[in-house]
């Protein structure tokens, strides 16, 4: 009797926790392809390009306001351009806080507006990255 009870009861948890409950997934659009294809987006455009851009960013900098050992220093400005044109937000990153400081202070002094960025015919942001190296002796 206790074998069959035992049985029973084993069968029983099988059948209870065996249940699955089926879910019905909405169908998504895949985007993954718009992302690529280079008529929908255009990207922001600096007066002369970037290297315009990083010359004139290079050129507000001042490198007394920078302090570090001797040998090379580096730093990477993330920053996007917003849909009208202006720098929006800066984050700069590396190991020289100063030179961090002083890219930061330069990126924002800039007045220059750029072409908007556009996405689908909208003007969009834009993130863009871009590298400063100084060298001390």
């Amino acid at each position: 009797m206790k074998k069959i009870s035992t049985f029973i009861l084993c069968l029983g948890f099988g059948l209870a926790f065996a249940q699955t409950q089926e879910t019905k997934t909405q169908p998504t659009e895949d985007h993954s392809r718009n992302e690529n294809i280079p008529e929908q987006s255009k990207p922001s455009e600096y007066p002369g390009g970037i290297s315009a851009f990083m010359r004139d960013v290079t050129q507000k900098i001042n490198s007394n306001r920078i302090k570090g050992p001797k040998g090379k220093a580096c730093s990477n400005a993330k920053f996007s351009v917003n849909a009208k044109g202006e720098i929006e937000t800066i984050i700069v990153t590396g190991e020289n806080e100063s030179l961090n400081h002083e890219v930061e202070r330069a990126m924002k002094s800039m007045k220059t507006k750029w072409t908007p960025g556009e996405y689908k015919g909208h003007p969009a942001l834009i993130w863009f990255t871009v590298p400063f190296t100084i060298n001390f002796e």
